[in-house]
């Protein structure tokens, strides 16, 4: 049994994740818990600003350390319990969590990525820790996967916080037992601690799964009761554009995902890859302006895991586009290379046959591409849905 964080007074309680992928999935489904399990809830994260009364609203946030106490004022005004923070490295940098007392502290886990604007891993990795070296209550509880890229690093800070550990997956103290695949669904038993509750997870795929158990594991570190947070997440739902099937036709499936850097499409392409019989296709391209050492490492891990890669852009902003795909290329040098997008993923369409898995890496629910100054229309679920109604 997890020991939930003592009430604090006065206040919501706080739960925030940070990590390179995975933390719009977590954070949203933490929300979803909270609300499911009882709570007065609310939420920001990529999605925008989700209210007490769940309407959600675009998030601009001010580079101000008032920005987040008062966000997390008017909600409590409102008459939230609860609130569910994604943690970005870019406001933990500027220090928006200085005023704030965070409960239950979520890592993902930590890869390269945003080197464009830190520099170096380590200053990346280092404005991740701050939220468990300076934000985290010293008596509050820090959670991660006990299969954690990086997770020695959040070990050691929380150790030094003095704050508890509670880990999620094999050998943890949360994690999934006796896991049977019925109907596109897990169900078994979901430990925490010594006892164990029968569940049901709305997904298939390993890393959704680690993705509920760490937003379970961190509601319950704030109060919920672990049977009714087991009872819950058979009805969360994930956010948009994660390991999204699109649309299956003729034994050929397409999904979408939002994998953009090395960490998380090797975890993408590993997720499809053990759900697919057949081939697995794959269309990716690599942001403009952002960090160009990650591109070569990208290329090289999609020619390793997909049976055929089709090289496209992917927001290549004022960079230009044809040496972005040379430098994925590099790493994935048997790659098609079709420039336009829609024409990339047309082309993976009409090269699938029955069994295979087209994934579309790098946009997710994005609904534009930036090129040059512009932001043009576009949405990778659209052509998909459009073209495979069609086949």
């Amino acid at each position: 049994m997890i020991q939930p964080v003592t009430t604090p007074q006065g206040r919501p309680l706080i739960s925030a994740v940070t990590g390179t992928n995975g933390k719009t999935s977590v954070a949203t489904a933490t929300l979803q818990l909270m609300k499911l399990t009882g709570w007065r809830a609310a939420s920001y994260d990529s999605t925008g600003i989700t209210d007490v009364h769940g309407v959600l609203h675009e998030a601009k946030t001010r580079r101000s350390a008032d920005y987040l106490p008062d966000l997390i004022g008017s909600q409590a005004r409102a008459g939230a319990q609860a609130i569910s923070i994604e943690a970005f490295v870019g406001i933990l940098a500027d220090g928006l969590f200085e005023r704030v007392a965070v409960d239950t502290a979520v890592s993902t886990g930590f890869e390269r990525d945003h080197l464009d604007v830190h520099g170096s891993v380590d200053a990346y990795w280092n404005a991740k820790l701050r939220l468990f070296d300076e934000y985290l209550r010293p008596d509050g509880i820090a959670i991660l996967a006990s299969d954690s890229a990086q997770g020695s690093l959040v070990r050691a800070v929380v150790e030094r916080r003095g704050a508890r550990l509670v880990t999620v997956g094999d050998g943890g103290e949360v994690q999934l037992l006796g896991a049977e695949e019925i109907d596109g669904q897990l169900r078994g038993r979901l430990a925490i601690g010594a006892v164990s509750y029968p569940v049901t997870l709305p997904t298939v795929h390993s890393i959704a799964v680690t993705n509920l158990l760490l937003a379970a594991a961190a509601v319950t570190g704030i109060g919920a009761e672990p049977e009714a947070v087991a009872d819950a997440l058979r009805n969360v739902t994930p956010p948009p554009g994660r390991l999204q099937v699109i649309a299956e036709r003729a034994g050929i499936t397409a999904m979408v995902d939002t994998a953009h850097n090395p960490g998380a499409l090797r975890i993408a392409l590993l997720a499809v890859r053990a759900r697919t019989p057949g081939r697995l296709l794959l269309v990716i391209g690599a942001g403009g302006e952002r960090d160009r050492g990650k591109r070569r490492e990208m290329g090289q891990i999609a020619q390793s895991l997909a049976d055929l890669v089709v090289l496209t852009d992917d927001n290549p902003r004022r960079e230009p586009p044809e040496r972005i795909r040379r430098e994925v290329r590099a790493g994935a040098p048997d790659s098609i290379e079709i420039p336009l997008r829609k024409d990339a993923i047309l082309a993976a369409l009409q090269m699938a046959r029955p069994g295979d898995t087209v994934l579309v890496a790098g946009k997710g629910d994005e609904s534009s591409q930036l090129v040059g100054t512009q932001r043009l229309p576009h949405d990778d679920r659209d052509v998909i849905r459009t073209a495979m109604s069609k086949a």
